[in-house]
């Protein structure tokens, strides 16, 4: 039994998502009273409040999620391990390197419970593909990844200013997307960063609050990195969510003998300058309403978790863990410079 503190993709994917897979959601908590009550009644969600406190304090919560910003990750998960609760935390993990450590400090302590980060594109059957054709060496020695993410999601200059737009929330394209980026690449090749370097840069710098006031944009609506791996795989990472157009998360690993591509929720491989399509069906039920390698990777998720609360951990072992995330955040906050 799930409980889920956030009103916006905790409400609109993870709801859903973790219904399709079998899960109960039993509580709601938002920061605004209103807001929460409605969307807890239009979702079906028995229990809502304004006080998340509260939902660590239900004995039908099994499971927290945690889908808020970043600044209150470390407070929220820290809680609701000491609550008993296991623990599904949004990506970025924390606000910095620091409040990650301090997140696996406390992890450590509750060797029993779960405490992981929401990277669900590790769950779909595209990714576990290509990491497993990766260690079986199908395309040979991996010299050079690059993974990259244009949007348009925050393009327009008069898009209302938010917590994203604040560093010391903890927005910005870096953690948001930056962070999917960075395990991707890790779980792929199965390897660890050793050096990063990159920068951020903002181009929209100001945008409109609720009353129409200019504030200051203090985060980074971009990103680019050149990050080392251990074996000697360098990759390169772009992400912008102020272009014109849309396209798709693409992760391409370039190796001694072939190339491996994920785009857009689909896996191709290529030799030479031909690409065959190598996309394993879906090994779920993905309700028509979750399209998007996202949405359907929260589906699989779900079944991960259902089982791992029902005795079977085994299947939830592709997940990123507190300490993933704090491997993660190193790697952002050495971008960030």
């Amino acid at each position: 039994m799930i409980g889920i503190i956030g009103t916006g993709w905790g409400a609109r994917v993870q709801v859903p998502a973790f219904r399709a897979a079998g899960l109960t959601v039993t509580a709601l908590a938002g920061s605004n009273p209103d807001k929460t009550v409605r969307v807890a009644q239009e979702l079906g969600v028995p229990f809502a409040t304004a006080n998340w406190r509260e939902v660590l304090e239900r004995q039908d919560v099994q499971l927290v999620s945690i889908v808020t910003p970043p600044y209150l990750h470390r407070e929220m998960a820290e809680a609701a391990l000491a609550a008993g609760k296991h623990v599904l935390c949004e990506k970025p993990t924390a606000l910095n390197a620091a409040e990650a450590e301090s997140m696996l400090t406390t992890a450590q302590r509750y060797r029993d419970r779960l405490t992981l980060i929401d990277h669900e594109l590790r769950f779909l059957p595209a990714v576990q593909a290509a990491r497993a054709r990766v260690a079986a060496g199908d395309i040979g020695d991996i010299r050079v990844a690059e993974v990259r993410f244009f949007a348009a999601g925050r393009a327009d200059p008069q898009r209302v200013w938010d917590w994203w737009s604040d560093r010391a929330a903890g927005g910005g394209v870096l953690g948001a997307i930056g962070s999917h980026q960075i395990d991707l690449l890790r779980y792929i090749l199965a390897d660890e960063v050793v050096t990063a370097q990159g920068m951020v840069h903002t181009f929209i710098s100001r945008r409109p609050d609720a009353t129409g006031t200019l504030r200051q944009v203090t985060s980074d609506d971009y990103t680019t990195a050149i990050i080392h791996f251990t074996r000697g795989t360098v990759a390169t990472l772009t992400a912008t969510v102020v272009a014109r157009t849309n396209e798709p998360l693409t992760v391409t690993v370039y190796g001694s003998e072939g190339t491996l591509r994920f785009s857009g929720g689909q896996l191709a491989i290529g030799t030479g300058d031909t690409f065959r399509d190598i996309t394993p069906p879906h090994t779920v039920e993905i309700p028509a309403t979750l399209s998007g390698e996202f949405p359907q990777g929260t589906v699989y998720l779900g079944h991960a978790l259902r089982a791992a609360l029902s005795g079977e951990r085994d299947a939830i072992r592709p997940a990123a863990t507190f300490s993933d995330g704090l491997a993660i955040q190193r790697v952002i906050d050495a971008i960030a410079g």
